[in-house]
């Protein structure tokens, strides 16, 4: 590595008193840089940023207010640029990180929060092994929430069991349509759903006509488009249930789908839970340099505690509940792991059945 750019002429003596921790520095510096010389003078390449959401979306909110913030936390702060790949729910994009995007630290994903359970219900559309991914970290968790107009009568997770109840959908490789289909069988619910509305937006506005009783999506969802409806004074829609791995800190007496289901389905609840746990998420593609991704989860962590980055989220009207790499690693790794073919499978029959 030339080091001349960074010493005058007494730099074999400066050299010689840098200290571990600079030394650590020009080396993370290089590893997010295509060249010895820029990282040298602290100028690291640009990097890209993509993300699976369209125009507007929370995922592609997310992509450009991290964009934004996280570069001052990088070494040499390069610029960060955002891409979007849409197409086959996500996996399109998925599919071009772990087979075609280059591995050299510069190229980051916000991959869709269902990709652990997109392997087990498109295995042929699916051409990547998730727990092959080094994992940043995670902007905010993602539990899905499934809520019924209160003029359903129906107040608990319990009172459902048995009832036949109309619900929407986004379109069939939604969580909006994979979580009903579950609990149809595993709850012992006789749901209906009603044909796709494209959007969460257009599927809420059917339910206030009362096109339909209920949906499934995330909080940040129902609490963008209509939190007045779960309020005392709105009092239009009830939670009944939640989905993720963990409980949401705002519905903290909101039960737990595998609470409410046999202890023989809690593999396939876990599987589906994924998403609330993966969230909004930062990637790298498999085999990226590790001193990257030592300064990338660096990074990460040092902007979500970041004032400035918290009041963007907030303007933002996007939620901040930050999970480290590690953890969503760990998380990923043991799903993939103890997640059986024949619980795929199975979980495969329950979501594709008539």
């Amino acid at each position: 590595m030339k080091m001349a750019s960074l010493i005058d002429n007494d730099g074999q003596r400066r050299m010689k008193i840098l200290n571990r921790s600079l030394l650590m520095t020009a080396l993370i510096v290089a590893s997010l840089s295509a060249s010895a010389a820029n990282a040298a003078k602290g100028k690291a390449q640009q990097i890209k940023l993509v993300n699976t959401g369209t125009i507007g979306s929370a995922s592609e909110k997310y992509s450009r207010t991290i964009a934004r913030h996280l570069c001052r936390f990088i070494p040499g702060k390069p610029k960060i640029t955002v891409q979007s790949i849409v197409g086959a729910g996500g996996i399109k994009a998925i599919n071009f990180a772990y087979n075609a995007m280059p591995r050299n630290g510069l190229n980051i994903l916000l991959p869709p929060d269902t990709l652990v359970l997109s392997q087990a219900l498109w295995p042929k559309a699916v051409k990547y092994n998730p727990s092959h991914f080094a994992w940043i970290g995670s902007v905010s968790a993602a539990n899905r929430v499934f809520a019924l107009r209160t003029d359903s009568n129906l107040t608990s997770a319990k009172d459902i069991r048995g009832k036949r109840l109309i619900i929407g959908y986004t379109d069939r490789t939604d969580m909006s349509y994979i979580i009903p289909k579950l609990m149809r069988d595993i709850v012992k619910t006789d749901i209906r759903l009603v044909a796709g509305f494209k959007t969460a937006r257009k599927t809420i506005g059917e339910m206030e006509k009362k096109a339909h009783v209920g949906a499934a999506f995330d909080w940040l969802t129902w609490n963008t488009i209509v939190p007045h409806w779960f309020k005392k004074t709105g009092n239009f829609a009830t939670p009944l249930v939640q989905i993720g791995y963990y409980r949401d800190p705002l519905l903290k007496t909101l039960p737990m789908l595998h609470e409410i289901t046999n202890k023989q389905d809690h593999t396939l609840v876990k599987l589906v839970s994924t998403p609330g746990a993966i969230g909004y998420s930062l990637l790298l593609p498999p085999r990226s340099p590790k001193g990257a991704l030592k300064v990338l989860r660096t990074a990460f962590d040092e902007m979500v505690k970041d004032k400035q980055f918290i009041g963007d989220i907030r303007k933002q009207r996007l939620r901040l509940l930050p999970s480290s790499g590690l953890r969503i690693q760990k998380i990923v790794d043991d799903v993939v792991k103890t997640t059986s073919a024949n619980n795929k499978a199975r979980l495969r029959s329950i979501i594709f059945a008539k």
